[in-house]
């Protein structure tokens, strides 16, 4: 290369290097009395500026936030972090109040991703290592019949969206609007990377989660509560593509403890039959006296009366507890690529195999037989788990080998390896005292 062509790469480079730094960090603390500049906790922003910058981040004080839509432009793949600021995590030291480290982001109204590239972060709080309760960094509250309390892509490309450590609260009665849009918890209208991680969700007018997604991620995080009605159909989870194709969508490390009309996680990829629902590692759980409404079980599909297909379906290492409807749902007509694996069903209706081509591994206590599977385990023993009615769901008893799996299914809830003790654990979460030294017992499991 000639000194010209190397000088004038070099001059790219260096013509490259101010966009590289643009990236600046602001704070934001509702009431603040500063000059608003946002440059520290002293003149933070009063409330989230109109106008946000990609490559930024926001740091955010607890008090009550408005509702939201995020729209901004994309830039490459520049994204646009709000993180709630803790006290080991608050940016600047400049103006800085350790209280401002208790306390909730509160949005008043539902948070709307128009646009690509966005982490919204509560840093703490939810999974089964705080309680499923946890004390939950942002809160985000929408009672409005018609809206989501975070819709991703509604209107607009909101691709990699990124949510995580928030507790989600609906009207907290059943929503009087059905169709595409509704008091749903999570809608994604056909994003891709989605992923909403350690959540807790209450009151939920409709769906939990209303899905037509490419690579979904839900996990660590607790469905405690939501509605529906003879009129507005709900399930836990509605994924079907009614905003292009679906792809991929996981369920893991999760707990649920309401089933409502019509269903639980209900499944149909037939725009895209080679699309995979992964449910592993959940938990399943009906408290001693909650009624759960009996319609299209637990885990699958419609029957296919609209076209409606189920494939690919790999449900591993999960604890059915309590159900007293189909753990699997065996309505599909067109079904395909299924499987059962290392689940646990305790104290409740035996599962259909129908619709899932393979099913081994599986433990059945008080849940019928083993269904002519050569591995599946008959166990008399009683609740196997160390503290049902305060959430611990670690086993305190061993229930046999389980099939080995690849990663990342080889990891419990807690991310300890489902190998610990020496063979690969069926169910959720592995031995109460595995093979060395034994877990820490998740903080604050029991319940209010």
């Amino acid at each position: 290369m000639n000194a010209k062509r190397i000088l004038g790469t070099l001059a790219l480079g260096l013509s490259l290097l101010p966009a590289l730094s643009h990236a600046a960090t602001y704070y934001v603390r509702p009431g603040a009395a500063g000059d608003g500049s946002g440059r520290d906790w002293t003149n933070a922003f009063p409330a989230l500026p109109a106008a946000l910058t990609r490559g930024d981040t926001y740091y955010l004080a607890p008090g009550l936030y408005a509702a939201r839509t995020f729209a901004t432009p994309a830039s490459g793949s520049a994204t646009i972090t709000l993180r709630k600021a803790t006290a080991s995590d608050h940016g600047t030291s400049s103006g800085w109040n350790p209280a401002w480290s208790s306390g909730q982001v509160v949005f008043g109204g539902g948070l709307s991703f128009k646009s690509p590239n966005w982490v919204l972060d509560g840093q703490t709080g939810g999974g089964a290592a705080e309680g499923w309760k946890g004390n939950f960094g942002i809160k985000i509250v929408e009672r409005g019949d018609r809206n989501a309390v975070i819709s991703v892509g509604r209107d607009g490309d909101a691709d990699n969206v990124t949510i995580r450590h928030v507790e989600l609260v609906g009207k907290g009665s059943v929503s009087s609007e059905g169709g595409s849009f509704s008091n749903d918890g999570l809608a994604v209208y056909g994003a891709a990377n989605v992923t909403l991680s350690h959540f807790r969700m209450t009151g939920i007018g409709r769906c939990p989660f209303f899905v037509s997604a490419r690579n979904l991620v839900v996990e660590h995080g607790w469905v405690e509560s939501y509605f529906g009605s003879g009129s507005v159909h709900s399930e836990v989870a509605s994924i079907w593509g009614f905003s292009g194709s679906v792809g991929d969508v996981t369920f893991r490390h999760n707990l649920f403890t309401d089933i409502r009309s019509t269903g639980g996680i209900m499944w149909d990829n037939q725009t895209n039959p080679s699309a995979r629902l992964l449910v592993y590692g959940n938990v399943f759980y009906r408290p001693p006296g909650a009624r759960w409404d009996r319609a299209n079980g637990v885990v699958g599909g419609w029957t296919g009366n609209g076209g409606e297909q189920f494939h690919n379906a790999k449900v591993y290492n999960n604890a059915f507890i309590n159900v007293d409807q189909a753990p699997l749902s065996s309505l599909p007509r067109v079904a395909s690529g299924n499987e059962a694996l290392n689940n646990i069903f305790y104290n409740g209706n035996s599962p259909d195999f129908s619709r899932f081509a393979r099913h081994d591994y599986n433990v059945f206590i008080n849940a019928g037989g083993a269904q002519g599977e050569s591995q599946g385990v008959v166990d008399n023993g009683g609740d196997p788990f160390v503290d049902t009615a305060g959430l611990d769901f670690r086993l305190k008893r061993a229930l046999g080998a389980g099939a080995p799996l690849p990663a990342p299914f080889d990891t419990d809830g807690l991310g300890l390896s489902r190998l610990a003790s020496g063979v690969f654990e069926r169910g959720p979460f592995g031995l109460l005292t595995a093979a060395g030294a034994p877990p820490a017992a998740p903080t604050g499991l029991k319940v209010d």
